[in-house]
């Protein structure tokens, strides 16, 4: 299902509203970017297609029959964009949690996984952990590039670790001041504070204090991304600029704000604290716009 630049605005009004998780600039987490160990095809395919059911976005298709390259697999309105490694596979320190069909969905990957019933958590060859809870769908849409996935809605949340709660409090800043967010610090089941930023109305961004052991092990431009659309991609610029990236793994750069939005597009590598301008964490982040300068849709927007 496809809705209009205008309708979605309108509805996204609505819903912001209604309730503050929504209350973001950000429209929707679109992708997670990770890499994959070299020669690991049929390992890495087994375990997002087989195993968790989602499918293959054709844009990426040739390299599945070749064994080598960028695979893309779609669930819901999300995707995983999963990289080859030169040569080692990405490991997050976090995890990402799923947004399952249902309850017949989640006895499905069990299945395919060989695991019991209580089951919820399952972990990818390379050692990235998954929560799998079932959760209502995104209705704005899905991705385009493929079938609807039988059992996952998309990406719910990526939880993320972090060293210390000063580090919370200012990446609470950082997504506050540069995508206008209204994210929240409180405690999970475990007592342990979360801070949650919304990406939307049905996602999140999360941090906690825990440990830290892969983000160390890559250099600037190789590591783990996420991609995230925004309602103001120039006032999103005008206010993280000085944090611009320019990732040299890509063709599509932006240098200026024309640049940005010439190619819809730019990107952040760190997050800084406004307050302090102290580096917290390195997480990149490609910034995207919905709509190309003329107006029209930007072809990868998934709804």
């Amino acid at each position: 299902m496809r809705i209009s630049h205008r309708v979605f605005h309108n509805s996204l009004s609505s819903i912001s509203a209604s309730t503050s998780l929504s209350a973001s600039n950000i429209i929707v987490l679109d992708h997670l970017n990770i890499n994959h160990a070299q020669n690991t095809h049929c390992s890495l395919l087994n375990f997002y297609v087989s195993t968790l059911g989602m499918t293959l976005d054709s844009r990426k298709i040739d390299n599945v029959s070749k064994k080598y390259g960028t695979v893309w697999v779609n669930g819901g309105a999300s995707q995983f964009h999963l990289s080859e490694g030169k040569p080692h596979p990405q490991v997050i320190d976090g995890r990402v949690v799923l947004n399952v069909k249902s309850e017949e969905a989640l006895r499905t990957i069990q299945k395919n996984a060989n695991v019991s019933s209580s089951t919820t958590t399952l972990h990818c060859p390379y050692g990235n952990t998954f929560k799998l809870e079932v959760s209502p769908p995104d209705p704005r849409g899905v991705q385009s590039g493929s079938s609807p996935s039988p059992t996952i809605n998309g990406i719910k949340a990526i939880e993320l670790n972090v060293k210390s709660e000063d580090d919370l409090k200012g990446i609470k800043r950082f997504y506050e001041k540069t995508f206008r967010t209204e994210s929240q610090i409180t405690p999970n089941e475990n007592g342990e504070n979360i801070l949650k930023v919304p990406f939307g109305p049905h996602q999140s961004l999360n941090f906690k204090v825990g440990p830290i052991t892969s983000n160390s092990d890559y250099v600037d431009g190789t590591g783990p991304h996420i991609s995230l659309y925004v309602n103001d991609l120039e006032d999103v610029w005008k206010r993280a600029s000085h944090l611009n990236y320019i990732n040299p793994r890509f063709k599509r750069q932006a240098h200026s704000l024309a640049d940005a939005k010439e190619q819809c597009m730019f990107r952040v590598l760190n997050i800084v604290d406004p307050k302090t301008s102290r580096h917290i964490m390195r997480l990149e982040h490609e910034i995207r716009s919905p709509t190309k300068a003329d107006g029209s849709p930007y072809k990868s927007y998934p709804f």
